[in-house]
């Protein structure tokens, strides 16, 4: 398989607890449709404004047709502390799409401290591709 290097961004990660986004691979036809893997790389900015230490984890994944196949990004805030988490997966393409949903249950229902001074505090990319 030949690998072809790129640089597409998919938009934001989620903000809330078991919130779901869906990017569509297709790309308007930057990955062909013999493409069989993508890699991503995906970053989360985050700051700790209580007094506890507390995680979470990203679900990132693509399936064909009921299969599905998750990768996971620990994301993690404390007191007074600013923490950046990063991730290069390589996922099949299977149906055309990328889910990501955060799984955060301790304390609030969103992720706290999402650095909101930053505009770019989260991002998905597609960065190459394997036909």
């Amino acid at each position: 398989m030949a690998y072809v290097p790129m640089r597409i961004s998919l938009g934001s990660l989620p903000e809330y607890d078991d919130e779901l986004k869906s990017y569509d691979l297709q790309l308007d036809g930057k990955i062909p449709a013999e493409a069989k893997e993508v890699l991503l790389y995906t970053f989360v900015t985050t700051r700790g404004d209580r007094d506890d230490f507390h995680r979470g984890y990203y679900e990132i994944s693509t399936s064909q047709g009921e299969k599905i196949y998750p990768q996971y990004m620990n994301v993690a805030v404390g007191p007074k502390m600013m923490a950046v988490n990063s991730s290069n997966l390589w996922l099949p393409v299977g149906d055309g799409k990328v889910n990501v949903k955060l799984r955060h249950t301790e304390g609030k229902p969103t992720l706290e401290g999402k650095a909101e001074k930053l505009s770019d505090w989260s991002e998905v990319f597609v960065i190459g591709y394997k036909c």
